[in-house]
């Protein structure tokens, strides 16, 4: 069994810490010591509920600053009562841990041999969130956090952990020989924010690496241990200008990555799952067209069909998105009722990246001879099934039809395939 200490770091927050304290204790690694560190909290409930979970469960430490450290000396304080030769995973108290978290954490790293740091994905964890890329995320109707944390490592399958240019310090496993070697976290970073990037950059200038487990789910609120805090704003900006002086480049890395998007495949296939999760085997379209709009013709038209597709199809649909100096490849900006639009930052470079992440069956091209380079639409034909239609709005009765027949004929072939499988 391996040696692994958890440091919550609190500060207020009371309804979060004690959701946070809750999914541990349904979810704890086995034979773990969680560390909490109370950061002089001024909400009096505080106290009692940590000791109160202490007496509750075994090998929990309860350490009460006499005064307000701030985030950084707090999970250094933490770290450094951890038992000796442990691990350390840095959880943040406005988390909930799922069904599975550690051990799919624990299991990228045997697989990532050169990584001392793992993170896992999350609805709000900058770059590692999902469903929507770079954005914070409301748990989906319907799920909770553990059902979230299924739906997302049933959709990572076999995936490999993937390499990533820094941490997120929501939920982050460090290695014990990497925090004895680089550690401790910065104090020069106050009270927080940007210490875990500085930490990263130590760990990969020395031919490291940092990794996401893409099975691994963890939630995060987001922000609530700060909510009491003043000058936050000033804190973060000084702390990225110290970020960036450290390590020159940092943010054009950072940039080409999340552009790049390793994570894309995984971001379209939690999607898959979320669009019609109550149709098994249902057709995925895929629309490629020129703009999109809040109200008119064109967006009308696009719900006709997707009305009349209801019981079989669900529907994903890409439009160009200029640049604005977003750090992401795609933004999603709509979903609901079986479909999902998104827009496609530099659309005739990275489409043909986009359909080969998509698992969408059908690809359909509205009006493109008048947009669309016809090589995307080659390239598309060589894997999908393609449908083009003139103009920017389509018989929805016709398409429907068309739709259906593929549908029948993606069920044929996958069930002949399933008839002469070995």
């Amino acid at each position: 069994m391996e040696a692994v200490a958890i440091v919550v770091p609190v500060y207020n927050g009371a309804a979060e810490v004690e959701r946070c304290l809750a999914a541990l204790a349904r979810h704890r690694p086995p034979g773990s010591t969680i560390v909490l560190v109370d950061d002089a909290s001024t909400d009096p409930v505080i106290g009692p509920m940590l000791d109160g979970f202490a007496r509750k469960h075994g090998d929990v430490r309860v350490l009460a600053s006499p005064e307000n450290q701030g985030y950084v000396k707090s999970v250094n304080r933490g770290a450094a009562e951890a038992p000796a030769g442990a691990d350390l995973v840095f959880l943040n108290s406005d988390t909930e841990v799922t069904e599975g978290w550690h051990a799919e954490m624990s299991r990228a790293l045997e697989r990532a041999a050169d990584a001392d740091i793992c993170c896992p994905l999350s609805n709000n964890a900058s770059y590692l969130s999902v469903p929507k890329y770079q954005q914070p995320n409301e748990l989906p109707a319907g799920f909770g956090s553990d059902p979230m944390a299924l739906l997302v490592r049933e959709a990572a399958g076999t995936m490999p952990p993937v390499p990533t240019p820094t941490p997120v310090g929501f939920c982050m496993r460090v290695r014990r020989a990497a925090w004895e070697r680089f550690g401790p976290f910065d104090e020069a970073f106050g009270r927080g924010y940007g210490e875990e990037d500085d930490f990263g950059q130590r760990v990969q200038a020395a031919g490291r690496t940092v990794v996401c487990a893409p099975q691994a789910y963890v939630y995060h609120r987001g922000g609530a241990s700060f909510r009491d805090v003043a000058d936050v704003a000033d804190g973060r900006r000084a702390n990225g200008a110290l970020l960036a002086s450290r390590w020159p480049g940092y943010a054009e890395r950072m940039r080409a990555w999340c552009q790049a998007n390793p994570l894309r495949p995984l971001h379209e296939r939690i999607w898959e799952a979320l669009l019609l999760p109550r149709v098994p085997g249902a057709l995925h379209v895929l629309h490629a067209l020129e703009r999109w709009e809040l109200a008119g013709a064109l967006r009308q038209n696009v719900f006709d069909i997707a009305r009349a597709t209801a019981g079989f199809a669900m529907h994903t649909i890409v439009v160009p998105m200029p640049d604005r100096g977003n750090w992401m490849d795609a933004i999603d900006f709509e979903f609901g009722n079986g479909m999902r639009v998104v827009g496609l930052i530099d659309f005739e470079e990275r489409f043909e990246r986009f359909l080969a992440a998509s698992p969408a069956g059908l690809v359909h091209f509205h009006d493109p001879d008048s947009w669309m380079p016809l090589h995307h639409v080659e390239r598309a034909r060589e894997q999908h099934a393609v449908l083009t239609t003139p103009g920017e709005t389509a018989d929805a009765a016709r398409c429907a039809e068309f739709y259906r027949r593929a549908a029948g004929e993606a069920g044929s072939a996958a069930g002949s395939a399933a008839r002469t499988r070995p």
